[in-house]
């Protein structure tokens, strides 16, 4: 048989960049700088830094555990069923707000050439028709993710060597960092706000480790890519920080996708719907594949881990799980009324924040103690990024989560039962079709 072709470093690479890189740097680098103003550069430097060592801590776990599911299979093999229940779902969660986030993206950087625009209804309905179209599955994922990180890599590429020349010093001059300052949050509590947000820059590197088993020997491999992957994405991400302050300097603030207002100071008023279709277009291939990936994340949690209902995991006639579906679109839906983009990209942290605590926690438990403690460390100093809202809507999901558990638990010899039925049922279509042929 056929073995399955293993990703090479090269390839690593490329999936790295590519799931790392999204709307973040272009639609919120104006919200750090009014943050932390030049200091937002300091910022990026240190969210880069402090996400390289969470990073690792998932890298070192994938090498313990080769199963598919990341953090909630590195929660329930090391601390038992109750963790692993919470931090699964919360990696579900993850992939419904990042859904409900980059809609709201997409909405936002398409303000810009239709500033009337419809924001809650066309979120909406793009929601809704994308888990109608996952209802009935897809094969055009793969193809739509390659064209899009394409896309992605031109974009940013264009907009360094086109717009490098618009930077001016002048627009460098700051206050001192521990001096607010009187239009924004300043100080040092600016500067940990922009901290925060700039970790939703990074969210993505989650799902290199969670696909170790895909790569060529990934207890070599991996670690090396991670490290150099994050190196490309941190450089990129303080070059484009540093060309739209020194491009636009306290006008950045004053726009919505900063990046396509410095553009169009090289190429005319063509620029910024040019640049903007090119983002939205990137970021749709981003909200596609969330919309197809996240629901089978809850199926294979009602599959293969304790506590999730198992009706939740079967599969339509087209071979996609209908409850996970309509589950996730619903909850997609709900979040995204919850809030704008910056509130929804600080919930997506916050969910973030709770897998890089409990793989943090593993790490140390399994005795890789200097990244398991810098990881704790790091994950602590985010919480205190977080806004109020942020705070009561995230612990609010935490707690229901604690609540559903101990309701819906599943008794053993109840998933057994479940289980031999289902067997039987697959058994008996399995001879029926073979005698109607």
């Amino acid at each position: 048989m056929k073995e399955n072709k293993l990703l090479s470093p090269a390839a690593i690479f490329l999936l790295g960049v590519n799931s790392i890189i999204g709307s973040g740097i272009f639609l919120l680098s104006g919200k750090i700088y009014e943050d932390a103003g030049i200091w937002s550069l300091l910022a990026i430097l240190c969210a880069g830094l402090s996400i390289f060592v969470i990073a690792f801590a998932y890298a070192n776990m994938s090498k313990i555990y080769s199963k598919n599911g990341g953090a909630f299979v590195y929660a329930k093999e090391t601390f038992g069923r109750f963790p692993g229940f919470i931090v699964g779902m919360v990696t579900w969660l993850l992939g419904t707000v990042t859904l409900a986030t980059e809609v709201s993206a997409l909405l936002t950087a398409m303000k810009m050439i239709f500033p009337n625009l419809n924001s809650r209804l066309i979120g909406i309905i793009i929601i809704l028709a994308l888990g109608i179209i996952s209802y009935f599955g897809s094969s055009i994922i793969a193809g739509l993710d390659n064209l899009t990180s394409f896309v992605k890599i031109v974009l940013v590429l264009v907009f360094i060597f086109t717009c490098l020349w618009l930077v001016r010093g002048l627009n460098f001059s700051s206050p001192n960092l521990l001096t607010a300052s009187s239009a924004n949050l300043g100080g040092f509590k600016g500067f940990l706000s922009a901290y925060g947000t700039v970790f939703f820059f990074f969210t993505g590197f989650s799902f290199l480790p969670v696909n170790a088993e895909k790569m060529k020997n990934p207890a070599k491999n991996l670690p090396k890519m991670i490290s150099l992957v994050m190196l490309t994405c941190l450089v990129v991400y303080l070059i484009i920080q540093t060309i739209t302050i020194g491009a636009l300097g306290p006008e950045l603030t004053k726009t919505l996708v900063p990046a396509a207002t410095a553009f169009s100071k090289i190429v005319g008023s063509i620029g910024i719907p040019l640049f903007v279709v090119g983002i939205c277009f990137s970021i749709f291939g981003v909200i596609v594949a969330t919309t197809f990936n996240t629901p089978t994340i809850l199926a294979s949690l009602a599959q293969a881990h304790e506590d999730v209902p198992m009706f939740v995991s079967k599969n339509n006639r087209f071979g996609t799980p209908t409850w996970a579906i309509i589950l996730t679109t619903v909850c997609g839906i709900a979040l995204f009324l919850s809030g704008n983009y910056v509130f929804l990209s600080g919930l997506t942290v916050f969910m973030s924040f709770v897998q890089y605590l409990s793989t943090g926690l593993a790490n140390i438990k399994k005795k890789f103690l200097l990244i398991g403690i810098g990881s704790v460390l790091f994950s602590l100093v985010l919480l205190t990024s977080f806004t109020l809202s942020v705070l009561i809507l995230g612990l609010g999901i935490l707690i229901l989560l604690v609540m559903i558990y101990f309701v819906v638990k599943l008794d053993d010899d109840e998933r057994e039962k479940w289980l031999k039925e289902h067997q039987e049922k697959s058994k008996g279509a399995d001879v029926n079709t073979v005698k109607r042929l």
